[in-house]
């Protein structure tokens, strides 16, 4: 996993300082809804969010870095739950808590669009921390961990104007991730995200 953090930091440090071959570079930060799949946990997340830079190598292709971030949290009603042997055995309440921290080299092509909308599709591939944990009353089973991640997405920019450096950004995309815990009975993560933010080109 070290080998991974060191390759995605070593790209992400070429992307930003090749500049030759440049029209210009993208700056976002953006809010991010998440919609977890699986039965860990179910309820959506509003707690998200990611930064972002791109580097145009020609008009319709550039090239970058994502860091993203979002927070799961759901209560669960009382529910008898027992160990992987099924030799012991707990019925009560419980919080449960996902965090997850991926992050992603990514590559974008852009559609035509017109004057205003310029579409994207694009995917990241990069390396995910996560931590999860159930809360039972005063007792806590938790763990942390890494996986790989691929993240598919398809989004917009909206220009103000023609010369304006400032963009709204419009996305959706999938999150899958290979972050696993036996205990909890996770054996990957995925969400599906929309976001809404705002980019600056220089």
């Amino acid at each position: 996993m070290k080998k991974i953090i060191i390759i995605l930091i070593a790209s992400f440090s070429l992307a930003v300082t090749a500049k030759a071959q440049s029209l210009h570079n993208l700056y976002g930060v953006s809010w991010e809804v998440g919609f977890p799949v699986g039965d860990f946990i179910k309820k959506v997340s509003y707690s998200g969010g990611k930064l972002e830079y791109r580097h145009f190598l020609k008009p319709n292709i550039s090239v970058g870095g994502t860091l993203s971030w979002n927070n799961y949290e759901e209560y669960f009603t009382q529910q008898t739950y027992e160990n992987a042997d099924q030799t012991q055995a707990i019925t009560t309440d419980n919080d449960r808590f996902v965090f997850t921290l991926p992050m992603t080299i990514d590559g974008f092509y852009y559609l035509e669009g017109g004057a205003t909308f310029q579409p994207y599709v694009g995917i990241g591939l990069g390396a995910q921390y996560s931590s999860q944990s159930i809360y039972y009353n005063i007792f806590v089973t938790e763990d942390k961990n890494w996986g790989f991640i691929a993240r598919p997405q398809i989004g917009t920019l909206i220009k103000f104007s023609s010369t304006s450096p400032t963009r709204v950004m419009l996305a959706g995309g999938y999150n899958w991730s290979t972050n696993k815990n036996e205990q909890l009975k996770i054996d990957n993560l995925q969400n599906f995200w929309l976001s809404i933010g705002i980019s600056f080109t220089n």
